[in-house]
């Protein structure tokens, strides 16, 4: 099949792929690899169960989770992608849009759609359906987690299958932007109206390859093939089924017995393990990682120091040799270190205990006014391990309390949006900063913006880095944000971002794009 044109303005984006996460893509129809051991034609028919740690918010694209270990492979099943970042290149690639262009500015783009794309429910997929799903992200009382970029965009119908945006300034990675946060899209009737968007939350409809069977949430979701998919050949499978199983050490345990078939995982251990039981194991690196996020609006952590402090007090080696068998990567900072965008020779501080004891006792006059915070962290074994060694760390030196609260990861969520806590523990995977690190980062970026983190020479670099395309320029932007977030220290980044796809030797079609979600036309057995 010939490929289509993608004009999207591209950057390479060099990220160190393990050789089976290579992907070989000939069309949008995204036929099978030809490399590592996800390779091969699938066949037609046949189920695969997929165990995720949870189901964090649901399965409508305006609450969901986008996080590829929580709702979004459950979104790319049921609702397909407009476009998609392609790991290998870090370009931006389109699906069920035919092409995403903008103009010389940078401010003009324009989506055009696929002809016959359908939604499940037999509704066509068009501009106005776009259109209509845009305006519903950025409408305040829908509280979608990823309408931000879309304020003051100017939308417009140029025809029934091209949609017209108008950015409020230049910006030359916006399809970055449409590919992580943009790209699931839903009936026009299910999200023009409250009581629409209130069916789709219990009654999910997409134009993907599957659509909902049955669904008990937070337990299981069970889909089956579409007849309504706009590639006739596709998907394969008849039946995908996710599970939720938050024993997430049990899970290789569970592909081998043959009571699953794939998970995905942000552990590096449970890779290296899972490839040494004899499974295979697809993975990527990132940016980002996980991280220790403090909250610089209130409590004790608007004082640098004290950020400075507990980063000073802790070592990412010792977490790493701890909680990842010394599998994982120590992180420099929020950029990856094969990324062409990071500066290698930047690091962010860390373990020099006597610099910390030396702020510990500033802020706590020697011992004898309290430094109390809570640690926010989700519900699982090695968050909970990591949360321990830093409570005990920290507590070593007088005056500190460290109260370590563990919730679940809807609650925790939730607890974020509403700036509840002193410091969390924080997963970020960012194939590009745009626009992840971006929202994270950007002083009005709203929700994305946990930390509420506000400099002026972050924001600037920020602006500088998505008004390029070239990686040289586009790095020398970030390396003026890596020294100000260096000193500032809204968070402290322990691992490195891997994301692994842990499957059977007879499943194929493997291949991750964006942070770690599956294209789920193409998977199948052999």
């Amino acid at each position: 099949m010939r490929r289509p044109p993608c004009r999207g303005l591209r950057r390479r984006l060099a990220l160190a792929l393990a050789a089976a996460t290579v992907l070989a893509t000939a069309g949008c129809g995204l036929d099978s690899s030809d490399s590592g051991s996800s390779s091969g034609e699938p066949e037609h028919g046949g189920s695969v169960t997929i165990l995720m740690p949870g189901e964090e918010r649901g399965l409508d694209p305006f609450t969901a989770s986008y996080s590829s270990v929580a709702d979004s492979n459950r979104l790319a099943a049921l609702y397909d992608v407009l476009v998609w970042t392609d790991p290998s290149t870090g370009g931006v690639r389109p699906k069920l849009a035919e092409s995403l262009v903008s103009d010389q500015s940078a401010r003009i783009w324009t989506l055009t759609l696929r002809p016959d794309v359908r939604f499940s429910d037999g509704s066509s997929l068009d501009a106005g359906t776009v259109k209509a799903n845009w305006e519903a992200h950025r409408d305040p009382a829908v509280r979608s987690l990823v309408g931000g970029p879309l304020r003051g965009v100017l939308l417009t119908e140029v025809s029934t299958l091209q949609l017209r945006i108008e950015l409020p300034s230049s910006n030359a990675n916006f399809d970055h932007t449409i590919a992580r946060n943009l790209s699931f899209v839903a009936p026009r009737r299910l999200v023009a109206t409250a009581d629409g968007r209130y069916e789709l939350k219990h009654a999910p409809v997409g134009a993907g390859p599957f659509k909902v069977k049955s669904w008990e949430p937070g337990k299981e979701l069970r889909l089956e093939r579409n007849p309504q998919y706009w590639q006739r050949n596709r998907p394969y499978l008849d039946e995908v089924v996710f599970r939720v199983d938050k024993d997430v050490e049990g899970a290789n345990k569970s592909i081998r017995a043959k009571r699953a078939d794939l998970t995905l995982t942000i552990d590096p251990q449970s890779v290296a393990q899972a490839r040494a039981d004899g499974l295979v194991a697809e993975d990527a690196r990132l940016n980002g990682g996980l991280m220790v996020a403090f909250n610089v609006r209130k409590g004790v952590f608007q004082d640098p120091a004290a950020r400075r402090a507990v980063a000073l007090a802790l070592s990412s080696a010792e977490i790493n040799r701890r909680f990842y068998g010394g599998r994982g990567e120590s992180a420099r900072g929020i950029f990856d270190a094969t990324s062409p965008l990071a500066n290698v020779n930047l690091a962010a501080p860390e373990n020099r205990p006597d610099e910390a004891r030396a702020l510990f006792a500033q802020l706590t006059n020697n011992g004898k006014k309290p430094f109390v915070f809570r640690y926010l962290v989700p519900d699982n074994v090695k968050m909970r391990g990591t949360a321990e060694y830093i409570r005990q760390t920290l507590e070593g030196y007088p005056g500190v309390t460290v109260i370590v609260e563990v919730t679940d990861m809807a609650s925790l969520v939730t607890r974020l949006a509403g700036s509840d806590f002193d410091a969390t523990v924080c997963q970020l995977w960012a194939d590009d900063v745009e626009p992840t690190i971006y929202q994270f980062l950007y002083s009005k970026a709203g929700l994305s913006n946990i930390t509420g983190y506000a400099n002026d020479v972050v924001d600037a670099a920020l602006e500088d880095g998505r008004r390029s395309t070239d990686a040289s320029s586009r790095r020398d932007a970030y390396t003026r944000l890596q020294n100000q977030v260096n000193r500032d220290l809204p968070f402290w980044v322990y691992s490195s971002a891997v994301i692994g796809a842990v499957h059977r030797a007879d499943l194929v079609g493997i291949q991750l794009f964006n942070d770690g979600l599956i294209h789920f036309d193409a998977i199948g057995r052999r």
